[in-house]
């Protein structure tokens, strides 16, 4: 919990409160040491004018008709995404079963801002754009939905963008995902007899089966899905070994590209990114990014398959 955090918690619980709180109560509440509370009060009330006063051997309280605010917003980053992301999802929905409950929840959230914001019609000036998203229409979505949360099969048609074939398979539903603004469907496939991702959009046709599905634990849907880099990942099989010039740098070592990478400065101009992956394809992609400014350095297999698709990228040129 940093010093921003402490000072919001802190005016919480005075505000909250209408007899004084002791020194050990607010030690346990903002996780630190007495000086470091005692210093958070002498701080706020210093810069911020903060009206806490202390009654001795029972403790701090703001002072009688005190309507002290801190100054400023004070959203975390998160708190923000938050609610911008309910009040821009929910502004267009009309319609539908949940219709007035989603009205309530956008309702909420505007309401949420309006507090904290100096002029709540200015909320405008921030914006969260849904970059990489490939359709809004999902007719199959609602019978995806069925299946994860009735915990039935499904049978589907699905259209795959790698083989080019519309084919027809039995799964047994285990969550949906939202991943760089697209929905997708892990799933224990029967026909192939192993854990995949269905992108909801390819899904052609679906219809609940009277079976219940086979569950799998989600220690192993996290190993077989998220231990390598990429929506369509599986069990991690390789590292990626990437250096990029100090130049692109200043954004790669600013980026998560996946929860466990690990990555280091070799000397001043190369920088050293290892990502752990199964499935190479989106990662060329995002390699593929920075062009010239990053080189492949292990495996052997992905690096021949970068300068596979860089050259033929260049014969475009020619």
């Amino acid at each position: 919990m940093d010093k921003l955090d402490r000072a919001q918690r802190l005016h919480k619980l005075l505000k909250e409160r209408r007899t004084p709180v002791s020194l050990s109560y607010l030690c346990e509440m903002l996780e630190c040491e007495v000086r470091t509370v005692t210093r958070l009060i002498a701080d706020m009330r210093l810069y911020l004018d903060a009206p806490i006063l202390n009654k001795p051997n029972q403790g701090y309280f703001y002072a009688k008709g005190s309507s002290f605010e801190l100054p400023g917003v004070w959203f975390s980053p998160e708190e923000l995404h938050a609610l911008l992301t309910i009040q821009q999802l929910t502004a267009n929905l009309s319609g539908g079963l949940f219709e007035e409950s989603i009205r309530l929840i956008q309702q909420k959230a505007e309401s949420l801002l309006g507090k904290h914001v100096p002029s709540p019609e200015e909320v405008k000036r921030i914006r969260i754009l849904g970059a990489g998203s490939r359709s809004k229409a999902l007719p199959m979505f609602s019978m995806a939905t069925s299946g994860v949360l009735n915990r039935k099969r499904l049978f589907l048609s699905y259209d795959g963008r790698q083989s080019g074939e519309v084919s027809g398979r039995e799964i047994s539903p285990q969550r949906l995902v939202y991943y760089k603004g697209n929905w997708y469907l892990d799933a224990w496939c029967h026909k192939t007899e192993g854990l995949r991702s269905f992108a909801v959009e390819r899904i052609r046709q679906a219809h609940l089966l009277d079976v219940e599905c086979k569950n799998i634990p989600d220690v192993e849907l996290d190993k077989k899905l998220t231990t390598s880099f990429g929506i369509f990942s599986g069990e991690a099989t390789a590292m990626a070994v990437l250096h990029f010039t100090k130049q692109a740098a200043r954004w790669v070592a600013d980026e998560e590209w996946f929860p466990d990478q690990e990555s280091r400065w070799l000397n001043e101009s190369t920088f050293e990114l290892c990502i752990p992956y199964n499935n190479p394809t989106e990662l060329i992609m995002e390699i593929c990014r920075y062009g010239p400014e990053v080189e492949v350095i292990e495996p052997p297999e992905l690096r021949r398959q970068l300068a596979q698709r860089l050259h033929a990228a260049a014969q475009q040129y020619r």
